[in-house]
């Protein structure tokens, strides 16, 4: 029990740590590699409290409780600190959280190598029914963390591809999704997306009448937003040039879906038929938009007000790519299972 006592106090000392980094040094050096080690640790304090205390027969249920403290610890802390750390939406909290989430993902695999290794070898002793224990639940989380990390391999591939499609030649409209504001402006990451946006439309009226192209910006106001994100999409793109004619604002939408339904609903009170339209996201929200628009390209079909669309990504400010990558991950995951996030 004294080595127990010892990582354990270890792993406050650390926690404390990286509460008072993250508070008072308000950056991401560094304080990543901080929460990532609070993970790890806490891999050691389990493996040593499971084979010295000799937690056989709860095993299960002292795995489970250990992490699900984690979480919550680790949420709270990012809740009431994150807020101090930069972001590109004014959510440093959120983004923190997400960190936090793929620290213990990386411990996840990394400690339960160690537990089959542990298991394997017969480190630290423990009788046959501990030693089981161990294996199983190593096995288990090693194959859930290989399972997320091949996946991700995959994602991220994908991701790659959308930033790097071009713009078709040819199209009746851009629309430009919408994405939290940072009070009444545009985050840096909705910025990405309208500039983004005006390129598609630059390239597509190369070959037709910029007039009769529009530039759709599309967002509602949310709860905390004094304006519309469509609003906002507007003024950003005027100071930077953009020829205020040419752009439309849908200013209702709260989702993606309204966001795409509503904006083709202007093109249709237009007398736009059947269009061709270019759809600009961030390049991680690529995939799941391209979901959404195969859905509605049936959906509209059936209901002869038929489009198609090619969807485009911008790409992400450095340092939302960790939380911004990880978020979509899970929701595009949520979104395959029951079709929808």
């Amino acid at each position: 029990m004294s080595l127990l006592m010892l990582v354990s106090l270890v792993l406050i000392v650390l926690l404390a740590g990286t509460g008072w980094s993250v508070k008072t040094r308000s950056r991401w050096a560094g304080n990543g590699a901080l929460v990532f080690s609070v993970g790890l640790l806490l891999w050691v304090w389990l493996l040593v409290a499971a084979t010295g205390a000799g937690f056989a027969g709860t095993m299960w249920i002292f795995f489970g409780l250990s992490h699900a403290v984690v979480a919550c610890v680790g949420w709270l802390t990012a809740r009431w600190m994150g807020d101090a750390l930069p972001g590109v939406d004014g959510r440093g909290w959120f983004h923190l959280s997400t960190v936090v989430a793929a620290a213990e993902l990386l411990s996840l695999g990394a400690g339960a190598l160690a537990m089959v290794l542990r298991s394997i070898k017969g480190i630290g002793g423990g009788g046959d029914d501990v030693r089981f224990s161990l294996v199983i639940i190593g096995v288990a989380a090693l194959v859930l963390w290989v399972c997320a990390v091949v996946s991700m391999i995959r994602y991220l591939r994908d991701v790659g591809r959308g930033r790097r499609r071009r713009a078709p030649e040819r199209a009746d409209a851009v629309i430009v999704l919408g994405a939290g504001l940072v009070h009444d402006r545009v985050s840096d990451l909705l910025a990405c997306r309208c500039d983004r946006g005006a390129a598609a439309w630059h390239s597509v009226t190369e070959h037709r009448p910029a007039r009769s192209t529009p530039l759709i910006v599309t967002g509602g106001r949310g709860d905390d937003e004094p304006c519309t994100e469509a609003e906002a999409m507007h003024r950003y793109l005027a100071s930077r040039g953009f020829p205020r004619g040419a752009v439309l604002e849908e200013r209702y939408a709260t989702d993606t879906t309204e966001n795409l339904h509503f904006s083709l609903d202007l093109l249709k009170e237009r007398g736009v038929r059947d269009p061709h339209v270019v759809v600009c996201t961030s390049d991680f929200h690529v995939l799941r938009t391209e979901r959404i628009v195969a859905a509605l390209e049936a959906e509209r079909g059936d209901n002869g007000v038929p489009f198609s669309a090619v969807v485009l990504g911008a790409p992400t400010p450095k340092p939302a790519i960790p939380a911004s990558y990880l978020r979509e991950y899970v929701a595009l995951t949520i979104h395959r299972i029951i079709g929808r996030a």
